[in-house]
């Protein structure tokens, strides 16, 4: 399926126009596809589609319009929907603007001018007619189109300057007249006419083409020819010689050969021609823009690309310098002057001694000149001030490794790794084996075309296995030895950035290895180098404006590695006895998590746990009591912290674990709780920390449990949890294992067992009074067994006084007031005669849920609180909350919670006369919960308590 939106707006499917008869839809498609991929707010489209009168109910025409489109669309054209409004997402190409603006880019790119000029032509053949011609109103089009009507002009006066260097002037004179009757007051149609005519031998009529330009100018826009024009006037009436066709002088032409393929810097490159070509600059200021990036991103590659995109725009010359030797050492700035005074025709024997001397000596020689001079690998601003020329007709590029401070009047431009799809188009390019082929290869490659390069000529000239190369890359070890062909080496390019760091930086950068997260705050430099806030973060700032270390979000700012700067970080930590620096940095990371977590109301934990260690870190430790968003942000430097713990400080890995463990309940992370717990639990078992080991098992079997571990899985590690718990003799941890142990025999249906095992626990307590605090522990134990028993009302004692032992504020109290609200609801009159009591504790519990941000504790409030809802009368707000309590439990499955939600919509239906309906609904959650005891035996409960039982 094509588009076609340069003129009339059609949609063509195999060969045939698809008929679009509503000009709304029409204007509704053009706009998605003016952007493919990108949402558009509704709100947008609804201003669009009717800018003056709107129907009654534009929302809905929307929608109308939407599905429209969506029953024309082929199958592999999607018309998607989101929170941030509607986008198209087509294969890449399928619009007519699309392949227009790629083919203008080829004409760009090639230097071979009959080339470009074809190109160009095919260009802009595929207009045919305004933009958008026939779906809105010339206003609305114009806002629409504005840049795509510049685009398609820049192309016809690229296509105008090709032809002319063709010499082809005299066959566009006619195309030149109708050209400039349509755009009279556009210079640069006005001065390829001028030339055309002038080459002709019609010397008069080209001035005449400059005077009625000057009156349109005049007459339209109040103002003068720009200094192009009035200069190219000025060269007619002199006849100069510059203006023939054969004209041309020896000049130097350094660049390098540019590469054949290069990718996903085109915005980059598009927008510093711009500046370099941008007139009106002043008198003495050469336009200069600065490359700057990590090693390996291709700056060079960008910048010999750009200077020879623009070389015919200097006509004097372009020169070529490198700043840097073999060695990642600057060469001096008056060696570098020698070198571009002798390009520029100064004799060995007439060049100055003196540095100062060489640089106004260049200033002198390039005054009225117009040259482009390209500096690559430049090391500051200091090295390069006196090659920089003073003449406003001069352009500089420069690349280098960090931001050239110093030169203000240069724009600057960093250019990061490249993403995966981008780097799988110029891998597969490069070896000739498409993108899909080396789409596994991509991830090892960090995004550096270096990398790529160097892996895209072995797997096209050696041949490589693409499987061999991606396990090969995928062993860190070997990484930086493999990716070598030729003089190119990733290892070198960064080494000389390496090279460059202060010796604390360098110490650094292989510390940093040890922080394993994929993102990291700065904060991690002072405990890695022992210092105080301000003085690691300067060492720090080093390393990220070499490049070394990589900006990845501004706010809060997080940075970070890309794999092979990682795998060098790695080799160079390998090298010397961490073990102390790591126990630093891990009571460092405990102290922060311990700051954070003293902030979330969980209630998760049972033995005294430590509080780690280290010198103060004000900002940091201001930024850790932000709680539960601080971990938010540092939660994958804590889930490495526990992965580098484990192999010398079992200890540290176990607190680490519990502390972190809060958090992840709360955040119902299921992955990272169970292998974070199971990791630490492990790690704890080997040394014999009795004690640690028990609660970090007391802990997995609740991140079991949350995650819908089957009930034989949780009945072993309840068992497994009840043995490590006698083991270290702690009365509490033993009443804890054991509330697990009856939790595991309700969800097999066992529920005699269970009540058993309740009733050991209460024992427990009373005759240990050290273990006091466990009573609620027991209670609401005791109160779930002799619920799933049918004895109601001893259930829902148990239960109430369960939530009065229990802390206020805490999760663990909201899930209590949760579960003995269940229980109130349970009793024969479905809950009537407790209405003041559920209001109670149901609001209780949503105020701690929301201010922890649970958000499946939320959802278990609202199943209950959508109950209570439908016994005061309304039904519409408890269906509200029963829909927002299952779109959480499709993300994030709860046999409890489907269990819950299944009986509030039952009970709606019953509310609202529909009992079949209701009897479907709770046979169908019995049916999904076969093996789940006690979920299975309250959905049975609610059907006798409905009198749907069968």
């Amino acid at each position: 399926m094509e588009f076609r939106l340069l003129g009339p707006v059609q949609l063509w499917s195999g060969g045939t126009q698809v008929a679009l008869k509503r000009r709304q839809e029409r204007l509704l498609l053009a706009v998605l596809l003016l952007d493919p991929g990108k949402a558009v707010p509704p709100e947008r489209l609804i201003d669009l589609l009717w800018p003056e009168a709107m129907p009654d109910n534009p929302k809905r025409a929307l929608q109308v319009y939407i599905s429209r489109l969506r029953s024309v669309l082929d199958v592999d054209v999607r018309l998607t929907s989101g929170s941030e409004g509607y986008a198209v997402q087509a294969p890449p190409g399928r619009t007519d603007i699309e392949q227009f603006s790629g083919l203008v880019e080829q004409a760009r790119r090639t230097g071979d001018l009959e080339q470009r000029s074809k190109l160009l032509v095919d260009a802009l053949a595929l207009w045919r007619g305004p933009a958008l011609a026939d779906v809105t109103t010339e206003d609305v089009r114009r806002r629409l189109c504005a840049g795509l009507e510049e685009s398609r002009w820049a192309a016809e006066e690229l296509r105008l300057t090709t032809e002319l260097a063709l010499g082809r002037h005299q066959e566009l004179l006619p195309e030149l007249a109708r050209l400039t009757a349509a755009q009279p007051a556009r210079e640069t149609f006005a001065a390829a006419s001028m030339l055309a005519l002038y080459r002709s031998g019609r010397q008069a009529d080209a001035l005449a083409a400059y005077a009625e330009l000057v009156r349109h100018l005049d007459d339209e826009l109040g103002v003068e020819p720009g200094a192009e024009v009035r200069d190219l006037q000025v060269a007619i009436l002199r006849q100069d010689s510059s203006l023939d066709l054969a004209a041309g002088s020896s000049v130097p032409r350094e660049l390098p050969a540019d590469v054949s393929i290069l990718v996903g810097r085109d915005d980059v490159l598009r927008e510093l021609a711009e500046v370099l070509l941008s007139p009106g600059r002043p008198s003495g200021v050469p336009a200069v823009v600065c490359l700057y990036g990590a090693a390996g991103t291709g700056k060079s590659a960008a910048a010999v690309r750009l200077a020879h995109r623009l070389a015919e725009r200097y006509p004097d010359g372009q020169m070529f310098a490198r700043l840097q030797d073999v060695n990642g050492q600057g060469i001096a700035a008056r060696t570098i002057l020698g070198q571009l005074l002798r390009s520029l025709g100064v004799d060995g024997s007439e060049l100055p001694e003196s540095m100062e001397a060489r640089s106004a000596m260049l200033r002198s020689r390039l005054a009225d000149k117009t040259v482009l001079l390209v500096f690559d690998d430049a090391i500051d601003a200091g090295q390069l001030r006196p090659l920089l020329p003073a003449g406003g007709g001069c352009g500089v590029i420069v690349t280098s490794r960090q931001p050239m401070l110093g030169l203000e009047d240069a724009t600057h431009r960093e250019l990061l790794p490249l993403p995966d799809e981008t780097s799988a188009e110029l891998l597969g390019a490069l070896s000739g084996l498409g993108a899909s082929r080396v789409a596994d290869v991509v991830p090892h490659c960090a995004g550096l075309p270096l990398a790529l390069r160097i892996v895209g000529a072995r797997l096209a000239l050696i041949r490589e296995d693409v499987g061999d190369v991606v396990r090969t890359l995928a062993d860190e070890s070997q990484r930086l030895d493999y990716l070598v062909a030729g003089d190119r080496a990733v290892r070198a390019s960064l080494d000389l950035s390496l090279s460059v760091a202060t010796p604390p930086a360098q110490q650094l950068f292989a510390r940093l290895a040890l922080v394993g997260a994929d993102e990291f705050g700065s904060w991690v430099a002072a405990p890695l180098l022992d210092l105080d806030e301000d003085s690691a973060q300067n060492v720090f700032d080093g390393l990220v404006s070499l490049g070394l270390v990589q900006p990845r979000r501004l706010q809060p700012p997080r940075y970070g590695l890309h794999g092979l700067v990682r795998s060098l970080a790695v080799e160079l930590s390998g090298t010397t006895d961490n073990t102390e620096l790591e126990r630093r940095y891990l009571e460092t990371v405990l102290r922060l998590l311990t700051i954070a977590d003293d902030q979330i109301d969980h209630a998760t934990t049972m033995i005294e746990l430590d509080r780690g260690a280290g010198r103060e870190l004000p900002v940091a430790d201001t930024a850790a009591s932000a709680g539960a968003s601080w971990l938010e942000v540092e939660a994958p430097v804590v889930r490495a912290a526990v992965d580098l713990a484990v192999r010398n400080w079992p200890r540290l890995a176990g607190m680490l674990a519990l502390r972190f463990n809060g958090f992840l309940a709360v955040r119902d992370d299921r992955e990272v709780r169970q292998a974070v717990l199971r990791l630490a639990g492990e790690a704890a078992a080997g040394v014999g920390e009795a004690e640690l080991e028990a609660d970090l098992d007391r802990c997995l079997f609740g991140a079991l449990a949350q995650g819908g571990a089957p009930p034989d899985e949780l009945a072993l590690q309840a068992e497994r949890g009840l043995e490590s718990a006698e083991r270290c003799g702690v009365v509490s941890l033993h009443i804890a294992a054991l509330n697990q142990v009856a939790w595991a025999a309700s969800a097999q249906g066992d529920f005699g067992r269970a009540l058993q095992v309740a009733e050991e626990m209460v024992s427990l307590v009373d005759t240990h009074p050290e273990a006091e605090s466990s009573r609620s522990r027991a209670l609401d134990q005791l109160g779930g067994a002799l619920l799933m028993l049918g004895r109601i009302a001893e259930g829902q004692a148990a239960r109430r006084a369960a939530c009065a032992l229990s802390t206020p504020g805490t999760r663990l109290h909201a899930i209590r007031q949760v579960l003995f609200a269940e229980s109130l609801l349970a009793d024969s009159d479905l809950g009537v005669s407790h209405l003041p009591e559920l209001t109670k504790v149901l609001t209780e519990a949503r105020e701690i849920v929301t201010r922890i941000g649970d958000e499946l504790g939320i959802a278990h409030v609202d199943n209950t609180e959508a109950q209570l809802l439908i016994l005061t009368g309304d039904p519409d707000r408890a269906e509200a909350l029963l829909h927002r309590a299952a779109d959480v439990l499709n993300r994030r499955p709860d046999a409890s919670g489907e269990a819950a939600n299944a009986i509030g919509r039952a009970r709606l239906q019953v509310a609202r006369g529909r009992p079949e309906k209701a009897r479907q609904i709770l046979e169908t959650a019995i049916r999904a919960n076969p093996g789940v005891g006690h979920a299975v035996q309250e959905l049975a409960h609610q059907q006798t308590l409905l009198g749907l039982a069968t």
